[in-house]
């Protein structure tokens, strides 16, 4: 038997524990608006301009998290756009030191602007295009997602007046073709959750920890298929995994597979 002294205490306790979840929630529910914030994710399916991921409402904040995997292809956004409206977009990478030396570049293209030069993907004719490039951007600025709080390193912010009504493409890539992890962000006002994907929150987290992609800012070499004793490399198969599986499956089974073939070899016998 609890003496009845020590069971008001604990009541008293789980009241005074509840007050300050409800406390809480609330305070958290009242922040959400004001950090609500579209997030898509780009595996490799958007690379050309026909495949671009569409937007209209520039003005509304969204963000998309790419990995440019191998071979190194750009990442293609589609906006509708009128003209005067103001397009606010921010280029940025996460904050790992595989990643620190990289600077990719950001090209909008689109009517009304001037004719591109030196663009190292094909284009829709008769678009123009203004290139910006961030070699030059030393000490990036550290900036926080304000939906997970996780670290950027923030290397481009613009703000471009649209010249004509029509459909213009932001496009990113490595200039040295090497496999990063990027984000660009438009818009600035709050708006309803949406995605592409079913857990957003979950793989923007996931998408700025070092541990889910090894293999950044390597190289691009010819590919070849992983020997069965190797097992997955974990960047390409966090790529591959795509918007049906997402990364972190993936990388577990990466991890199971690679440490039965160490087992395997300790016996002497062949991985499976």
């Amino acid at each position: 038997m609890i003496p009845r002294t020590r069971r008001a205490t604990l009541r008293g306790r789980l009241e005074r524990l509840a007050l300050v979840a409800i406390t809480l929630a609330a305070l958290l529910a009242s922040a959400s608006p004001a950090r609500a914030r579209q997030m898509f994710f780009d595996y490799g399916d958007h690379s050309s301009a026909e495949e671009a991921l569409e937007f209209s409402e520039l003005h509304l904040s969204r963000v998309v998290y790419s990995e440019l995997g191998c071979p190194s292809r750009p990442v293609w956004l589609k906006l509708g756009a009128a003209q005067g409206e103001t397009l606010r977009v921010q280029l940025g990478m996460p904050e790992m030191d595989a990643l620190r030396r990289e600077r990719p570049s950001l090209a909008l293209l689109g009517p009304g602007l001037p004719r591109p030069a030196g663009l190292p993907f094909a284009a829709p004719a008769g678009l123009g295009a203004r290139i910006f490039v961030t070699r030059s951007v030393h000490d990036a600025e550290v900036v926080r997602e304000p939906v997970t709080g996780a670290r950027s390193w923030l290397l481009l912010e613009q703000r471009i007046e649209v010249p004509e009504t029509g459909s213009y493409h932001l496009v990113a890539w490595s200039p040295e073709a090497r496999r990063v992890r990027l984000w660009i962000a438009i818009g600035e006002e709050p708006s309803e959750e949406l995605s592409n994907v079913d857990d957003p929150v979950e793989r923007a987290m996931a998408f700025h920890q070092p541990w889910t992609a090894p293999d950044l800012s390597a190289p691009c070499t010819r590919a070849r298929r992983p020997a069965p004793a190797d097992g997955a490399s974990a960047a390409a198969c966090a790529h591959a995994a795509g918007p049906a599986h997402g990364a972190l499956p993936c990388l577990a089974a990466a991890a199971l597979a690679a440490a039965a073939a160490r087992r395997a070899r300790r016996r002497g016998v062949p991985g499976r």
